[in-house]
């Protein structure tokens, strides 16, 4: 079990050095700036302690369970288990724009973001209902272009399911099949369209 205490500037120079002599490590990411260390789980009373030492100094105290930390093997495991277009292991659809990416240039995205699966009870239900117990499991995980990746950060909502759909690359290449078919239609009667109200004189 991770705790992190999230404490403002002024809070940061009053507590700060005792947090430190309590073996805390300060440290900084996408959720903020915060004070962090690890309890076992069969901790309880330290736990316990260390949320009634917060919440006397009006600290924000987050537990997060290290099923929902990243890890440093997700991108390899990806890779292990997702073989590629047509079962190859060089070319990759990004989850959210179906571009084509060598596997070089592929990141490997949470769809479900790490900083959500900490912060947030509904995500982690996201999670549990599909059977996923880390966030760092194979089927919480996509391949994406840099760009998507920037883009969605710690985003959540439309983002998730795009990447939820875009996992699978069959899926990706009927989705670009379909617009492509419905672009044609679109053009074809576009076309007739214009030659109905004799905008042009095709003789």
């Amino acid at each position: 079990m991770k705790v992190k205490i999230y404490a403002g500037l002024v809070r940061r120079i009053i507590y700060g050095r005792k947090l430190k002599e309590m073996n805390f490590h300060f440290q900084k990411d996408e959720s903020g700036k915060y004070y962090r260390k690890h309890y076992d789980d069969d901790d309880k009373g330290g736990i316990k302690r260390i949320k009634k030492y917060c919440r006397r100094r009006f600290l924000r105290c987050v537990l997060s369970d290290d099923s929902m930390e990243r890890s440093s093997t997700y991108r390899a495991n990806f890779f292990k288990h997702n073989k590629g277009i047509f079962g190859g292991c060089k070319y990759y659809f990004c989850a959210y724009c179906g571009r084509i990416l060598n596997k070089h240039k592929t990141t490997v995205d949470h769809i479900i973001p790490v900083a959500l699966a900490n912060r947030s009870a509904r995500h982690k239900r996201m999670l549990t209902v599909r059977g996923i117990k880390t966030v760092n499991d194979v089927r919480n995980l996509a391949a994406s272009c840099l760009k998507c990746n920037s883009r969605k950060g710690s985003s959540g909502g439309l983002w998730i399911i795009r990447g939820y759909f875009g996992r699978s690359w069959i899926r990706v290449l009927l989705k670009e099949i379909i617009l492509l078919i419905l672009g044609g239609f679109a053009l074809y009667y576009l076309y007739y369209f214009i030659l109905s109200i004799s905008l042009f004189d095709f003789k």
